[in-house]
């Protein structure tokens, strides 16, 4: 597919994308460098068109747009980006659950922490993830997922009290992780149960409304105050998906 020169109305919307407002209004954002870029492309209709400052870059089925590397450092949001980028159509992710364990996270609120427990969780065979309250197209979630956000079912869901209903009514059980008033997440004993594990903000912790619909109220221990969230993702999944 030949290569065109990216004119000043697409650098212009492009730059718009940087915005959360109007990623959520043209129902598109961006990815940066190959490696995302490499991973996107094994999803149809994912990626719109790649913008370069290598003309020698060339792709058989995506538009290729070229540009100065000056150009590429305006529309990146990393201090040396590399010479890629992609313009992408929103995940379009399925409402149904494809797995018997589901991971819910209520208003995570780091960027670095949310990307890198999509990426664990991909990396532990989780099928499903229910989300509220960030953006999962920010730049910073995107880079950190490396990839794994086109390898889940990651459905955003501002309702999570009907969520969880449903899917106690559907035969799931709930656990959260909580610092007060829970178990040892050693001694919870699970047989062949559908579970929805829960992973609350990490200085406000599990909403309210949330835990009143806990089946089991659990905690790590350790030696200090709190563990990262992120970190003790990995340590539950490594406990409960064996």
């Amino acid at each position: 597919m030949k290569n065109n020169l990216l004119s000043k109305n697409q650098f212009l919307h492009i730059k718009k994308l940087m915005q959360k407002k109007y990623r959520y209004q043209y129902q598109e954002f961006i990815i940066e460098g190959l490696h995302l870029i490499e991973e996107a492309i094994k999803y149809p209709k994912i990626i719109k068109y790649i913008i370069t400052s290598d003309k020698n870059f060339k792709h058989d089925n995506i538009s290729i747009f070229i540009t100065s590397y000056d150009n590429i450092c305006k529309l990146s949001t990393t201090e040396t980006p590399q010479p890629y980028i992609a313009i992408c159509n929103f995940i379009q992710n399925n409402c149904l659950y494809k797995n018997d364990f589901i991971l819910l996270l209520d208003n995570i609120s780091d960027p670095g922490n949310l990307g890198t427990i999509i990426r664990t969780a991909y990396s532990f065979g989780v099928k499903d993830i229910i989300v509220k309250g960030v953006d999962i197209y920010n730049p910073k979630i995107l880079r950190a997922t490396q990839g794994a956000i086109f390898n889940i079912n990651i459905i955003n869901n501002m309702n999570l009290d009907d969520a969880i209903i449903k899917l106690k009514n559907d035969g799931f059980k709930i656990i959260g992780s909580l610092l007060k008033n829970s178990i040892n997440y050693n001694n919870l004993k699970i047989n062949d149960q559908k579970l929805v594990l829960i992973l609350g903000n990490e200085s406000k912790g599990i909403n309210q409304k949330l835990i009143n619909l806990l089946d089991y109220k659990i905690y790590i221990p350790i030696k200090f105050e709190s563990l990262n969230v992120a970190i003790a993702c990995g340590i539950l999944l490594s406990k409960y998906l064996k």
